[in-house]
């Protein structure tokens, strides 16, 4: 349990974003979150949460499930394809159901609430939820930076990269690619290097924890 003073600092550090099509539920949610000492984003659908969200505060997500555009299911597997799932996401419905409910706590979510909710009770799932926020900030800033530093590779790097985290060798790159094998080498050599990594099983494994796909140009 988390006792006033604990839960006073955790809202001086995160911030909880609210998304949902009722413009009067938005505001009086803001409102009530806000009276309890919360720091508040609210977003009117899930379009505008993607293109105003930076993504660099720790804190969590409030959520509703359906909403014309874009539904809280498609906000949650698109935070999770672009590698952006690291606030909890708390679904707030009034149209929830049981295999809504299981479908989105499988695919990550970290609670799923019906409306109206107790305050007492998305209180203490917000606080929750913002804690784990910031115990998961590190690895956040990690990927970033492992990503920062993909991302800075040159084209033929990132291809040559891509083919040994698959498995391919420095002989068969070289006859896949048609260039010499000391160009593959030299190329792979400076990818390892600028990532860090030195093996194609290293290299997989972050290949595998950025979200890149083999047809991606990130």
């Amino acid at each position: 349990m988390f006792d006033t003073v604990e839960i006073s600092e955790l809202q001086s550090k995160v911030r909880v974003r609210v998304i949902d099509d009722d413009k009067d539920f938005l505001k009086s949610m803001g409102l009530l979150l806000e009276m309890t000492g919360w720091s508040v984003t609210t977003y009117n659908s899930a379009k505008d949460f993607l293109e105003a969200e930076n993504f660099t505060e720790p804190g969590c997500i409030l959520l509703d499930l359906r909403m014309p555009e874009m539904t809280g299911l498609e906000l949650q597997r698109a935070l999770v394809s672009r590698n952006k799932n690291h606030l909890p996401i708390i679904f707030l419905t009034g149209h929830g159901d049981v295999e809504s409910a299981v479908y989105t706590l499988k695919n990550g979510a970290f609670d799923f609430l019906q409306k109206p909710v107790n305050p007492l009770v998305l209180n203490k799932v917000v606080v929750e939820a913002s804690q784990k926020s910031l115990t998961t900030l590190p690895e956040v800033g990690q990927k970033r930076e492992e990503l920062a530093r993909y991302r800075s590779l040159t084209p033929r790097e990132k291809e040559i990269f891509k083919l040994a985290a698959n498995g391919k060798t420095n002989k068969e790159i070289s006859q896949l690619l048609d260039i010499a094998l000391p160009t593959v080498k030299m190329h792979r050599g400076n990818a390892f290097d600028k990532l860090n990594v030195h093996s194609s099983v290293e290299a997989l494994k972050l290949f595998e924890s950025l979200g890149l796909s083999e047809k991606e140009d990130v």
